[in-house]
């Protein structure tokens, strides 16, 4: 065997290197009417998964367009920068934050102007 194709066969089946380390949770609780923590304090580029439970007996959504569009989704989904977590239900977002100040609320009717808002702080 030639020493090229050696050492691209030996790579090939070499151990893999030491797996990533998960990305830290970060636990968000919706509820009536307002999210738990507040404000949402995350580190720019470091990944983080964000787990949204709803702790409340109605629906709630965690909408942050800006917030999920300038951050780098690895796992998970948003629908058009919105999470919609059912009651006693959660949900989680592995991403990769962007440095910035977004706003979050939720999109239910009224759940905004009842106090069901906050701030996202990436530093």
């Amino acid at each position: 065997m030639k020493p090229a194709l050696f050492l691209i066969a030996a790579l090939a089946f070499a151990a893999p290197g030491a797996a990533q380390p998960p990305a830290p949770a970060v636990p968000v609780q919706l509820y009536s009417f307002g999210f738990n923590p507040s404000p949402i304090v995350l580190r720019a580029g470091q990944p983080v998964t964000m787990v949204f439970t709803n702790v409340s007996g109605g629906g709630h959504s965690f909408k942050a367009p800006a917030f999920f569009a300038h951050s780098r989704i690895v796992n998970g989904t948003t629908m058009k920068g919105e999470v919609h977590v059912m009651p006693h239900r959660s949900m989680s977002v592995t991403l990769i934050p962007a440095r910035g100040t977004y706003p979050a609320h939720c999109s239910h009717f009224m759940h905004d102007q009842m106090g069901m808002h906050t701030t996202i702080y990436v530093q």
